[in-house]
């Protein structure tokens, strides 16, 4: 009479009874707190290497401030910044456009031939552009010898200058030399990157 004992397979003979009733936690199920808190204790440890040399005391106020640092780096305002940088110009509810429109209006005050109210019209001799690269890169950019008849040229040394610095250019010339009104969302595309650029 065969026997009714169930042979297990090879599979099963390398798992215990144990691990057959209580399999483990999927590693994506385990508290991420947990895992959070595991990770960032690795991180500060691994920067505090070559600390141990200091008294106790400095050493502990060390790691209270490492931590401190891990924390407000990793903080949700910060890593929304990070994800969209017109995050941090947004004050009391307002919109990311009008707040960038602002900032490149404070960065160009004094510029002559410059009136930004728009991201299209506001934009289309290159001068403006060209007055915001030459906050930042005054020696790539000879603004006092630029007139709005030569926007070829204008634009030719704004997309040049941010170039230089790894910006790369996300606008066609000929559209921008030709059209009245550029596109907005375009242009302000471009000049969200060199906020972010610069400013984050």
């Amino acid at each position: 009479m065969a026997s009714d004992v169930k042979i297990p397979s090879p599979i099963e003979t390398l798992r215990t009874p144990t691990e057959w009733a209580e399999p483990k936690t999927p590693l994506k199920e385990q508290q991420p707190n947990k895992l959070n808190r595991d990770w960032s204790k690795a991180v500060i440890a691994d920067s505090l290497k070559g600390e141990k040399g200091k008294n106790e005391e400095g050493f502990r106020e060390t790691i209270l401030q490492k931590g401190l640092d891990y924390s407000r780096r990793n903080s949700y305002s910060d890593i929304s910044e990070r994800k969209d940088p017109l995050n941090g110009l947004v004050k009391n509810g307002g919109s990311k456009r009008n707040a960038l429109l602002k900032w490149c209006q404070n960065k160009t005050v004094g510029y002559r031939n410059i009136d930004i109210t728009n991201f299209s019209s506001s934009w289309n001799d290159g001068l403006a552009l060209c007055a915001l690269l030459h906050t930042y890169l005054p020696d790539r950019i000879p603004y006092d010898n630029l007139t709005p008849q030569e926007k070829r040229r204008n634009f030719s040394l704004a997309f040049s200058a941010a170039e230089s610095v790894g910006i790369p250019t996300s606008l066609n010339i000929n559209d921008m030399i030709q059209l009245e009104r550029p596109d907005w969302q375009q242009v302000m595309g471009y000049v969200t990157a060199i906020y972010r650029h610069f400013e984050t």
